[in-house]
């Protein structure tokens, strides 16, 4: 290509600014984001689960998740429980309102996977998310050998 370096940094990006900017737009309506989702989503698979494990879950530090969780409640999607076993605890679950939420947030992701995909054969779209996954994997164990060197 001239002028252009291919890079797998460069087209991960435009698909982050791309996935970033549909979200956010089909989210508005319910006060959400781009940022929600992944607490959310993680919610559903994890529902009262203690707030430090849902920042290590998803690898977010503790200050972004206490603001996001602080967002969610103020919303109405999510209710924070003192944990009875350990009174410094909280246990994050979702309220009826937060539960409404997955079947939209599954259709909006599914449609925006079926965009994406536009003219995949079915192994294709099998074989770029095991790529994907791979690489996610790949840059997890890099950064956990470069920060506990």
């Amino acid at each position: 290509m001239r002028g252009h370096h291919e890079s797998i940094g460069r087209y991960l990006s435009c698909l982050y600014r791309h996935t970033r900017m549909y979200l956010d737009r089909q989210l508005r309506d319910y006060g959400l984001g781009y940022g929600s989702l992944s607490f959310l989503m993680t919610l559903f698979r994890n529902d009262g689960i203690h707030q430090e494990e849902l920042s290590r879950i998803l690898n977010i530090d503790k200050a972004t998740t206490a603001r996001a969780i602080k967002r969610l409640m103020s919303l109405g999607y999510v209710i924070r429980k003192q944990d009875p076993k350990d009174r410094r605890a909280y246990r994050l679950h979702l309220t009826e309102k937060g539960l409404s939420l997955k079947p939209i947030l599954a259709r909006t992701s599914a449609k925006w996977s079926q965009i994406l995909t536009a003219e995949f054969a079915p192994e294709e779209r099998t074989r770029v998310l095991e790529l994907l996954k791979k690489m996610s994997h790949n840059s997890v164990n890099f950064r956990e050998s470069v920060l506990y060197k």
